[in-house]
Order: structure tokens, then sequence, then C-alpha cells
């Protein structure tokens, strides 16, 4: 029983002063060229009408034409075709190893087409939906066609791309990339939402990448909750799957933290009249 309680005591100590020393730097840490503009809600997939439509040209045009400064994209690196595939659905497999993906308007749809269409002075928040699965080899292979599509407009620097995976996502870094790690914390009412989001803030102090994404959670049992807030303190937030609640959205817009919100979940929803600008 001594020798228990002695190993639990250890690693408390430890966890403590990790957690310590972690807040202590993070001012540090943290990258002063992190999007910091007052119009914060993005459209999630563009303004779409049907559920083919998300993701689609179209919807992406139409969330910049009402407003947004920044859209949130799904998609895919397909190594055969060294091509970055916009879509949401994970594709099919054939017979002979081919990758279909859902056509937009009859045909696939690539971040190239988007950048080369929609890129002046516009960000993108980039689902990278299979980055966590990539070999060494095709990251560095992904990586080098990125390079190229992203010279438009200099839209490299408005890029951010989202994985779950801190050793993946900082390939994507030490590329001059911004990238978000993406991470499920417990919500308020778990007993162990303190040390859920503690121990994602470890990864994202150790591993080298530029802010956080997470989903908001429910109304009434939030994981973006005061615990989470207090544990994250200092570090740039990218919240999605935010509820449609015109008081949240106007409190979370003027939190300093909070950088980018996608407003609901699975539906076209157009909220770029929420912004923490101040009216002269």
């Amino acid at each position: 029983m001594k020798y228990i309680i002695s190993i639990i005591l250890f690693f408390t100590l430890l966890y403590n002063g990790v957690i310590f020393y972690i807040d202590k730097n993070m001012p540090q840490r943290v990258q002063a060229s992190v999007y910091d503009n007052c119009h914060k809600v993005w459209s999630s997939r563009g303004i779409y009408n049907s559920w083919p439509e998300q993701n689609s040209l179209l919807a992406f045009k139409r969330a910049f034409e009402v407003g947004h400064i920044g859209i949130e994209v799904d998609f895919y690196y397909d190594v055969k075709m060294n091509r970055f595939i916009i879509s949401h659905n994970r594709p099919k497999k054939d017979k002979e190893g081919n990758l279909h993906y859902t056509l937009k308007n009859g045909k696939l749809l690539t971040l190239e087409e988007l950048f080369k269409e929609t890129a002046k002075g516009h960000y993108y928040w980039l689902d990278y939906k299979n980055l966590d699965r990539l070999s060494d080899e095709d990251a560095q292979k992904a990586i080098k066609r990125l390079n190229i599509i992203t010279k438009v407009d200099n839209v490299k620097e408005r890029v951010y791309l989202e994985g779950s995976t801190p050793w993946h996502i900082e390939d994507y870094t030490n590329a001059g990339y911004k990238t978000l790690f993406a991470f499920q914390p417990l919500p308020h009412s778990s007993i162990i939402a303190s040390l859920s989001s503690n121990i994602y803030k470890i990864a994202y102090y150790f591993y080298d990448m530029t802010a956080i994404a997470m989903p908001y959670g429910k109304l009434d049992d939030a994981k973006y909750n005061v615990i989470t807030q207090k544990n994250l303190k200092g570090i740039p937030t990218f919240l999605f799957h935010v509820p449609n609640d015109d008081a949240l959205l106007h409190k979370l817009v003027k939190k300093k933290d909070v950088r980018v919100l996608l407003v609901g979940r699975d539906e076209s929803i157009s909220r770029p009249d929420i912004t923490s600008c101040s009216v002269n």
C-alpha cells in the first residue's frame, strides 16, 4: 500500500509540476501570427440549400458574398492523383484500388480550383480528413503539392490545416503552415473534465502546432466551459459545432482566446453579422 501511495504522489507532483511549467511559459509558446480579426464567425462547408451542395464552389462563393471572411473546407489528399479533393464523405474504393469521391456539379472539386476561384483576401480552415492516415512519404509528397497550389495570392498565409495527431500536424507546421490541433475534451459534467483539457494542453505545448480546434458542445453541458477556458488560457482557439444562440455567440466573439467560430452542426447557418468589431 505504501508503494502505491508513493507512486500516486509521485505522478501527482509530476503532473502538477508539468502544468505549472506550461502555464508559466505558454505566452512564449503562442505564435503572434495567428488569426486575430474581429470577424470571427466563418462559414462551415459554405452556404448550401441542399446536402449535395455543401462543400461546393457555389456554396463557398455564397459564403464570401454575404460577408464571411473565412470558410471551413473538408478535403482528402489522394495519393494516386496527387490532388486535394474537397469532400466530407469518405471515398469508396473500387476493385482496382481507385478512390471515388463525392462529385460537385458532375466533377471533382479540388483545393487548387477553390483557391484559384476564391483566394483573394480570404481565409481557409481546412479539415484534412486523412492527414493522420498518410505515410511519412505520402505526407511529404502532399506538402510539396500543397506548396505549389498555395502560391495563389499568397494564400498559404491564410490557411489553417486541421488534424488530430500531433506528430502528423507537426510536419505541416515545420513546412510553414498554420495548423490546428483538433481534440474532444470532456464536457463540464465529467469529474475528469479538467484532467482531459490539461492532457491536450500538454500535447499542444510540446508539439509544434499553431492553435487548437474543438467542439463547443451542448448549451447545457459545454465542452468549452469555464474549466476548459481556464486550463487552455492563452491558447488561440477555433471552435466548431457552436449552438446558434445569439447570447452565446456575442459572448464568445468577445473572448480573446476564441479566434474563429463555426456555427451549427451539419446545417447551413450564416452569421457574419456576429462580430467583435467596434462600432464608431
